[in-house]
């Protein structure tokens, strides 16, 4: 091996032969002697004595050897003797490599779905134990819903019960006239008169009003609840009740059980229909029990459909914990995951139903007492204090009132409710928890959408969702709120929304007011679908209702806002079309007809712009 040397005389550094060595060379540059260094001889290894006395000498080594523990042939962990591969690198102890179903599991991304069945019970059990405080936040917000149901009630009966004027007997007739007849047709009822006559509508239609609240909490809560599983919490965020954000996630649920459903009612209502008009042509031709034709598959019917419903809710709550929520609106992709996860879904169900055991149990006890120690009917309040006032006249001046408010049958309903809601709000944060914990386990089966990109194509299924809201919104209250929209444009708008009143005016004018009104409202729905969705998709916002709460515009080609006509154009060939403009997300750039004739695309907005 060859030996550097350095020269003395000039600094020159050179590889001297290894056979140089303890000789001298001359240098290459200056020519000078160079003595090359001769190195160190390695040592002769000392050899030990065979018949060596020392202390270690007799000792055997390979029985030092700990044959107790069991450790990994790959990582040198320590292992139990009953595992068959380590917990820690995976690998199959017998064979020393990664089984093909192990390196199944490690590709999966996320957590073992295998564990939810084993983390479900014990989970929700401590993260309800130490969430109490949402146990009673919602305990009060149900006996303030009763409280007001039950002061709502009271009010009115005693409305009723105290302005009620008497029924004139023959000698006020006589003395009001022939003309009294004619005269009360025009007559404008007092309030007692008209809650005495629609008291029971009107107060059912107020109850659900209030039941909103409280439905509205359940939403909230449950989605919070969610979110704080997702994100591996066992304390929930601190919610603070309020009766307006409380009414409106209300209306959200409300407006979400029509939604939801709504493309499989299309189909159901006119099945019902047919089924209720072939029922009595039945009963014309003197068949025995036609009712039987109606009633039994309208049972099927409307059973299946609250079958798949309750069957979709723990999916559903899982996409409404995230940013965008379109999949749970949609009734077709809902019921594909819970198919897929049919398992956990059934798992889920029996968990609700042993949840409820005890709340139902204080239901019943409540409605035993209420029958057979009270001797009271077990009913909500407006139909309990209804019922005596179906007899009810009025009451002469100094006479006393025969009809009594019914404290004892309220009392014992909305006392059950009160007890059996405590019960209830355990159970509720325990299975929501359970459902959370479903949401963590199988989130990649889930295909939750957890965000966008702007500028993103939207696909059939977003736009889908949003359709089916602006068709709703058209449906209900187009023909209102639209000529208004037109009005607060400009001069031009202003013009076509008297154009609508015209008409409006006309066909009630020539074919009556009920009829006229249909009419009317026939021959303008289409005008105002058009015009509501070319003033929306050209606005500032170049979204309708249904596209904004989507997180999904309309834009051209290259991203610009739409022009009038353009929209103009678009809104007249989707409502056109008709059902074929569903026909979006099955060419390249996601178009649906009216798409590529309108030269326009839609986009998410992405989540920046929605935040």
């Amino acid at each position: 091996m060859p030996v550097k040397v350095r020269c003395r005389q000039c600094e020159k550094v050179f590889a001297a032969p290894d056979r140089a060595r303890g000789k001298r060379i001359r240098c290459p540059e200056c020519r000078e002697p160079v003595k090359v260094p001769a190195g160190k001889r390695k040592r002769p290894a000392e050899t030990e004595s065979a018949d060596d006395e020392s202390l270690f000498s007799s000792l055997d080594l390979s029985q030092a050897e700990d044959t107790t523990a069991r450790l990994c042939p790959k990582c040198a962990a320590e292992v139990s003797t009953e595992a068959r591969t380590c917990p820690h690198c995976h690998v199959d102890l017998q064979t020393g490599a990664i089984s093909s179903r192990m390196q199944k599991r490690l590709k999966r991304k996320g957590p073992d779905p295998a564990l939810f069945y084993k983390t479900a019970w014990a989970d929700s059990w401590r993260f309800m134990l130490s969430n109490q405080r949402l146990v009673f936040q919602t305990w009060i917000v149900n006996i303030f819903i009763v409280t007001m149901q039950v002061l709502m009630v009271f009010v009115a009966f005693w409305i009723v019960i105290t302005f009620l004027p008497p029924v004139p007997d023959e000698a006020q007739k006589m003395a009001m006239g022939e003309n009294a007849e004619e005269e009360e047709k025009f007559k404008v009822p007092l309030l007692s008169e008209l809650l005495l006559k629609n008291g029971f509508n009107i107060l059912s239609v107020m109850s659900a009003f209030i039941y909103m609240v409280i439905a509205g909490w359940f939403w909230t809560m449950a989605v919070q609840i969610v979110r704080t599983t997702l994100s591996r919490k066992t304390q929930a965020k601190r919610l603070s009740f309020q009766v307006v954000d409380s009414l409106a996630n209300g209306f959200k649920m409300y407006f979400w059980g029509v939604i939801f459903p709504l493309p499989v009612l299309i189909v159901a209502v006119p099945a019902i229909l047919l089924l209720a008009g072939g029922s009595t042509v039945f009963s014309g031709g003197g068949l025995p029990q036609p009712q039987a034709f109606r009633t039994v598959p309208i049972m099927i019917i409307g059973g299946a459909i609250g079958l798949v419903t309750a069957l979709s809710v723990p999916s559903v709550l899982a996409h409404m914990a995230q940013k965008h929520t379109y999949r749970a609106w949609s009734l077709p992709l809902m019921v594909v995951t819970s198919v897929r996860n049919i398992v956990p879904t059934l798992y889920l169900g029996l968990i609700g139903l042993v949840a409820a055991i005890l709340p139902i149990a204080v239901i019943g006890g409540g409605v035993a007492v209420n029958f057979y120690v009270l001797k009271v009917a077990f009913n909500t309040p407006h139909f309990l204090a209804w019922t005596p006032l179906s007899t009810f006249e009025g009451v002469t001046e100094g006479a006393e009132v025969g009809v009594a408010f019914p404290w004892t049958a309220i009392g014992g309903y909305a006392g059950t409710i009160v007890v059996a809601s405590l019960f209830g709000a355990y159970a509720l944060i325990f299975w929501t928890r359970a459902v959370g914990l479903y949401t963590y386990y199988f989130q990649q089966r889930l295909g939750l959408i957890k965000g966008t990109k702007p500028g993103e194509l939207a696909g059939f299924w977003a736009r889908y969702v949003a359709a089916l809201v602006d068709t709703v919104i058209i449906a209900v209250v187009g023909c209102i709120f639209e000529p208004v929209e037109l009005w607060k444009m400009n001069e031009k708008g202003k013009l076509v929304a008297v154009l609508f009143a015209g008409l409006a005016v006309s066909l009630m004018s020539q074919y009556g007011f009920s009829r006229g009104l249909g009419l009317s409202y026939l021959a303008l729905l289409p005008i105002c679908g058009i015009s509501y969705f070319a003033r929306s998709e050209c606005s500032k916002e170049q979204a309708t209702l249904g596209k904004e709460a989507v997180g999904i515009m309309v834009s051209g080609l290259n991203g610009e806002r739409l022009t009038f006509p353009q929209a103009l154009t678009r809104a007249f060939v989707k409502i056109l079309l008709g059902v074929v403009s569903f026909g979006a997300g099955f060419t390249p750039r996601k178009q649906a007809p009216h798409d590529i004739i309108a030269k326009t695309l839609v986009v998410f907005r992405g989540d920046l712009d929605r935040e």
